[in-house]
């Protein structure tokens, strides 16, 4: 009955998923490419002629999105606010164990020991030899508890950008499949 409507939607809900991939492709965002193969949408038309539009995506695409803030509650050493205005916050000071090791090993990264300023402004000069991965996991892991994830806003700004042009599509859509119901409904009491 809501053919044209159901067309309409369906491309929408298309193009929305195509801009959060090309989003999370344009932001090095993609490690494993589960979070971008894993969206998909779901139309569905009730017999009351209601209409529901569902997104799906793996479950921590919302903090991918919105942002995670640090356990901290303070900026990150290079002075962002991450995630400032995100539900979601880190409760540890550090994250899971391996889980940022694994990221490591997929990404190849191999840290090295440039040094450090100690408290009274001295620095102390680093060897420069390789650290090893699970103290470097460490490290980056609580640099993410500390002072969190930020919004990349992927699905976000891609619902947003595509949702401006829907009305118009949506009302035209609907007009035409109103029209084509009473067209049907009345044929038998025109002739």
């Amino acid at each position: 009955m809501y053919a044209n409507t159901e067309k309409v939607l369906e491309r929408f809900a298309q193009k929305v998923i195509n801009q959060s991939i090309q989003n999370l492709s344009k932001q090095d965002h993609i490690d494993s490419g589960k979070l971008a193969q894993g969206m998909d949408y779901n139309v569905k038309v009730y017999p009351s002629g209601a209409i529901e539009l569902d997104f799906f995506m793996a479950d921590y695409g919302k903090f991918v999105d919105k942002g995670v803030k640090g356990s901290s509650g303070k900026q990150s050493p290079k002075g962002k606010r991450n995630a400032y205005k995100s539900k979601y916050k880190f409760k540890g000071q550090n994250i899971k164990k391996g889980v940022i090791e694994n990221w490591i090993k997929r990404k190849g990264i191999q840290g090295r020991d440039r040094g450090y300023t100690k408290a009274d402004g001295t620095k102390v000069r680093g060897t420069g030899r390789f650290i090893k991965r699970k103290t470097l996991a460490f490290l980056i892991g609580r640099s993410i508890a500390l002072f969190g994830l930020p919004a990349t806003r992927f699905f976000s700004n891609a619902f947003r950008q595509h949702y401006k042009n829907l009305p118009a599509d949506f009302t035209k859509a609907y007009a035409d499949d109103v029209q084509q119901f009473l067209k049907f409904a009345t044929k038998d009491f025109l002739n």
